[in-house]
């Protein structure tokens, strides 16, 4: 069984009035909420794609994924697609995707090997202030501060990712097999792009939800 993903911006201040203990049940019932009849299921199941905003709720909303089912190994073979071409990539290029990537989905050159698409990337420190920040439960976290940077690397990768796609066909070539597979990697980019950039317009953090 492979692994899933929710990824989810949120208002820190809300979080914060939120015992430590509760606040992973207050983000599943925010965007998992039951549903009150037909129609708003139906409703909630027509969204394919882009944010939603959970009903009776206006500090969170859930990112779904075009194309990606939910599953984390869109995420897992983006990453080491990038692992496997960066070294390809000119140096600015890189260093931005880096940290764009790096705060997202990628662990790093060194820690890709040997793992699987089921395996989980290492789980996010916690919440401020939380008394057990070690949540496994928990696939991405990133507070309000910590995302303006993804939104500077992304602004300064967005415009170049064309210069990816020779590295992608010659040096990723595990994930290239299908022809639209590097066209597949950029929409996934640029939909994380999307994530980053909303999130620091309205001054929010990032939790990706197992």
């Amino acid at each position: 069984m492979g692994l899933d993903i929710t990824v989810v911006m949120a208002d820190w201040e809300q979080l914060a009035r939120i015992p430590a203990g509760g606040r992973l049940e207050a983000l599943t019932d925010a965007v998992y909420p039951d549903f009150c009849c037909v129609p708003c299921e139906d409703a909630d199941f027509a969204v394919s794609g882009g944010w939603v905003w959970p009903r009776e709720s206006s500090w969170c909303a859930e990112y779904r994924f075009f194309g990606t089912t939910g599953s984390y190994s869109w995420h897992f073979h983006l990453a080491n697609a990038w692992d496997d071409m960066r070294a390809s990539v000119a140096p600015d290029l890189r260093d931005a995707l880096d940290r764009f990537l790096g705060g997202l989905v990628w662990d790093g050159p060194d820690d890709a090997a040997g793992a699987g698409p089921d395996d989980a990337p290492p789980s996010a420190g916690g919440f401020p202030d939380d008394p057990a920040p070690w949540r496994p439960r928990v696939l991405l976290l990133r507070a309000p501060d910590e995302v303006p940077a993804l939104v500077r690397a992304w602004e300064l990768a967005a415009p170049r990712l064309e210069e990816l796609r020779e590295p992608f066909a010659t040096d990723a070539a595990r994930w290239a097999a299908r022809p639209d597979a590097f066209d597949g990697a950029v929409a996934l980019m640029r939909e994380w792009g999307e994530v980053v950039t909303r999130a620091g317009a309205r001054g929010w953090g990032l939790i990706g939800l197992r």
